[in-house]
């Protein structure tokens, strides 16, 4: 849209989420979930489902001013745009004012919720409820000293096989990724993929779940591998009870437990010597240039650990640590142990720290992710959740349904989605994500399996 629209536009934004969170808040749908209350449906049913998720949300929404509600509204629909000029002109002295409003109005929102100890419990709720700061920290410090030995030995270790130059047409690629995400699972008589300059999911409505990719002539795996993500959501989307829809019990539970089914698909199925060994074959008949590679080779190419700046460009091996930064800034922000103006120097050096390398301006460095001018705090740390709860999930399955693994090693995935369908789309959000995950594997989330899962796939 045109930048000098970016006034007005906030303005409009501001007045539609104040009047939508005025209905949400109405005093007569307090009444309404009071009467289902009172009819005490049976427990773990859909219905009792549903009451105790209408009310969490409607008890949460009504603690917010309505123009607490819209000042932010209005902040963040500006914050994009000057963001968007703050990374290309790589200057984050043109975000630093509009970033000091997002973290004040944060600051009130988590004091309008309410929370202990710290506000970043608050911003938790919205993404990962019944999950704690203090539990994510324990958890990071736990992950940081093995992470960083696995993302040394695994970048280190000498890259033997690199993707061939070459033409990999749009058209081809079109026609691998459809036939991967069909064979997977994916329903396109309920969903379609399209092209967007980033990839997502959304799911509209029962029966239409949009999934977008990107091309590189360049490079098909990554294509591949968006679609591959995109299509786990998708086929979480598609999985969920269409007879709840739009109620908790038909609405996915996290962004944690959503970006588990992303990473399984992408990468413990994706970047697979199975998954390779079904469909080289006919990757190689679209694309000619890969007619000279081995099994093994493809193998590397899809799962060769670098270091870099962007986050949305690392591998599995080396994307914890990007997350692991994001989230103590983000605590270190609300808490004001560092203030924005020191938010480059903190970044700087704790990523050279963290990877090793410097950063060489701040487009690769505080200002790569477009999350905070969004007011998306406390939102990195679901990426990092999701990656567990995939190696969790990936590892309960197998075990619970021997099948599973021989199935996909002939490229049969039915068995895999129909223990997701049952585990965990068809839920929805009945159980809070830790419960569902502990119902699921039989153990809460347990970071053994993910690192567990790095060092045999890049160690060994």
């Amino acid at each position: 849209m045109p930048p000098a629209a970016s006034g007005t536009r906030a303005r409009q934004l501001a007045y539609l989420k104040g009047r939508a969170h005025a209905l949400a808040t109405a005093d007569e749908i307090g009444g309404w979930i009071s009467d289902c209350e009172a009819a005490e449906m049976p427990e773990g049913s859909h219905e009792a489902a549903n009451i105790r998720g209408w009310r969490y949300r409607y008890d949460r929404e009504v603690k917010l001013p309505i123009e607490l509600v819209e000042n932010f509204a209005a902040t963040t629909s500006k914050a994009v745009g000057i963001w968007q000029d703050a990374r290309k002109n790589s200057d984050f002295k043109i975000f630093a004012p509009v970033l000091e409003e997002i973290i004040d109005l944060t600051r009130q929102k988590a004091d309008a919720w309410g929370y202990d100890s710290e506000p970043y419990n608050a911003l938790l709720e919205d993404y990962e409820r019944g999950t704690t700061a203090k539990q994510i920290g324990c958890l990071f410090d736990q992950l940081e000293p093995e992470l960083v030995g696995i993302v040394n030995q695994a970048c280190d270790r000498p890259v033997t096989s690199t993707l061939p130059v070459g033409d990999y047409p749009i058209p081809a690629q079109q026609t691998f990724n459809r036939e991967v995400a069909e064979a997977l699972g994916f329903d396109f008589q309920a969903g379609r993929i399209d092209t967007a300059t980033h990839p997502f999911c959304t799911g509209l409505t029962p029966g239409d779940t949009r999934l977008t990719t990107r091309y590189l002539t360049s490079d098909p795996t990554s294509s591949l591998f968006g679609v591959l993500h995109e299509a786990g959501h998708g086929m979480y989307e598609q999985g969920l009870l269409p007879e709840e829809w739009g109620h908790p019990a038909g609405t996915a539970v996290s962004l944690g437990i959503h970006e588990s089914q992303s990473r399984l698909w992408e990468n413990h199925v994706g970047r697979s010597q199975a998954f390779w060994a079904t469909w080289l074959p006919r990757a190689q008949e679209l694309f000619p240039p890969l007619r000279d590679l081995s099994l093994d080779e493809i193998v590397q190419i899809v799962n060769t650990a670098k270091r870099s700046h962007i986050r949305v460009e690392a591998d599995e091996v080396t994307y914890d640590l990007h997350i692991l930064l994001r989230f103590q800034l983000e605590r270190a922000l609300l808490t004001k142990e560092i203030g924005v103006q020191d938010l480059p120097r903190e970044w700087n050096t704790r990523f050279e720290k963290l990877f090793g390398i410097s950063v060489p301006d701040h487009a690769h460095g505080c200002l790569q992710d477009v999350h905070w001018s969004f007011g998306l705090l406390g939102y990195f740390p679901t990426y990092t959740l999701g990656n567990l709860n995939a190696a969790q999930l990936f590892h309960a399955a197998q075990n619970q349904n021997p099948a599973i693994s021989g199935d996909l090693a002939t490229g049969n995935y039915a068995t895999l989605l129909a223990w997701l369908r049952e585990k965990i789309h068809q839920p929805g959000s009945s159980l809070l994500p830790p419960d569902l995950i502990l119902a699921a594997t039989g153990e809460p989330t347990n970071h053994a399996y993910h690192l567990s899962h790095l060092r045999n796939r890049y160690l060994t």
